[in-house]
């Protein structure tokens, strides 16, 4: 499978879901896709890409070439805004147009589709988690300082459990775990409702300062070995 496959359906699949992602989700997106390639073929990666351990966790410039690549080709769209929070500074969303492009599904192994579409679903408009996930949960991350190349013949092989042999229940017992399976439910909407109106007293904590923070973790990534010095203002 070549790198601008695997760009053009996890944009495509982020568009499905109505997300579009920017430069830095899109790397993220594509260093896992290697990954859980890696956890099932001894460390082999799909794009042999030299990923490195930078500010924001991995990153390789061949990645960012390639997108640029894919959105002049057309293979994805791009669209550059200005950024509000830096004058200097722009910021990339990319979508994909093609309305038929789940066919790419069949050329990634089945162990894998399944963990991208996951984490796609889950952290397409989540930066910080993603960060977080890349950064901690992710085996060539482990240990790694900046700067380093990151070593995927780390990548641990998921484990397989054993199948498991369901005993035959009788009526009363299948009776019995109906109703507990609605008891369930209805804790689980309880715990939504719960959680909604968490989610909502949270939000007025969330001011300016929370989402410039994250549009800067959205930004370009910074390069290892830049030097130069910083100026704070006090207010």
């Amino acid at each position: 499978m070549t790198p601008f496959e695997i760009i053009k359906y996890i944009v495509w699949y982020a568009t499905q879901q109505g997300v579009k992602l920017t430069t830095n989700r899109l790397v993220k997106f594509v260093y896992l896709a290697d990954l859980y390639q890696a956890r099932l073929e001894k460390g082999k990666t799909h794009t042999d890409f030299p990923w490195q351990f930078i500010y924001y966790g991995p990153y390789c410039s061949e990645a960012g070439q390639m997108i640029d690549d894919a959105a002049k080709e057309g293979i994805i769209c791009k669209e550059t805004f200005d950024s509000k929070y830096d004058v200097d500074k722009e910021y990339n969303l990319f979508s994909c147009k093609d309305t038929d492009a789940e066919y790419l599904e069949e050329k990634f192994h089945i162990g894998i589709i399944g963990q991208l579409q996951e984490v796609i679903r889950k952290f397409g408009e989540d930066t910080p988690q993603l960060l977080d996930y890349v950064y901690f949960d992710t085996e060539p991350m482990k240990d790694a300082k900046k700067g380093d190349l990151l070593d995927f013949s780390r990548a641990e092989r998921p484990i397989v459990g054993k199948p498991v042999k369901l005993k035959k229940l009788s009526p009363d017992s299948i009776k019995l775990a109906r109703a507990k399976i609605k008891k369930i439910g209805e804790e689980i909407k309880t715990d939504r409702e719960r959680l909604i109106k968490d989610e909502k007293e949270t939000e007025k904590y969330k001011d300016e300062s929370y989402y410039n923070f994250v549009k800067l973790l959205d930004g370009e990534e910074l390069k290892v070995g830049l030097k130069g010095t910083a100026k704070v203002k006090m207010q």
